[in-house]
C-alpha cells in the first residue's frame, strides 16, 4: 500500500481475501484489472466478477471478497465517511444507494 495515496498493489498471481467488515466498503480499481469473487448468503450464490481500471462495486457489512490482478492491479478499499446505520445523502452518494 502506498501511504500517501491509499491504494494497494496486487501482483498477477496472488490471490487476496478480504474478510467481512460490519461496515459496508466499496472497492475500487485505480489500475489494471482484478477477478473478484464475492461471498454468497443463502439468497443468492457466490458470484465472480472481472473488474477494469475506472470500475468499484460495494462490499455489503459481512460480505467477504478474494480478488486477484490480472496480471496485476492496483485498487482502493474505501469505508463511508459516517456509520452506515446513519449514511445520510453522503453514504447514499458513495455507495450509490
Amino acid at each position: 500500500m502506498s501511504d500517501a495515496q491509499s491504494v494497494w498493489h496486487l501482483d498477477g498471481g496472488r490471490a487476496l481475501t478480504l474478510s467481512g467488515s460490519a461496515e459496508a466498503r466499496r472497492l475500487a480499481v485505480a489500475q489494471g484489472r482484478v477477478w473478484l469473487t464475492l461471498s454468497g448468503t443463502a439468497d443468492q450464490p457466490a458470484e465472480d466478477q472481472w473488474l477494469q481500471a475506472g470500475e468499484a462495486v460495494a462490499l455489503a457489512p459481512g460480505q467477504t471478497a478474494v480478488l486477484e490482478g490480472w496480471p496485476a492491479a492496483d485498487f482502493e478499499l474505501l469505508v463511508p465517511p459516517v456509520s452506515t446505520a446513519n449514511r445520510g445523502l453522503l453514504g447514499r452518494r458513495f455507495f450509490g444507494g
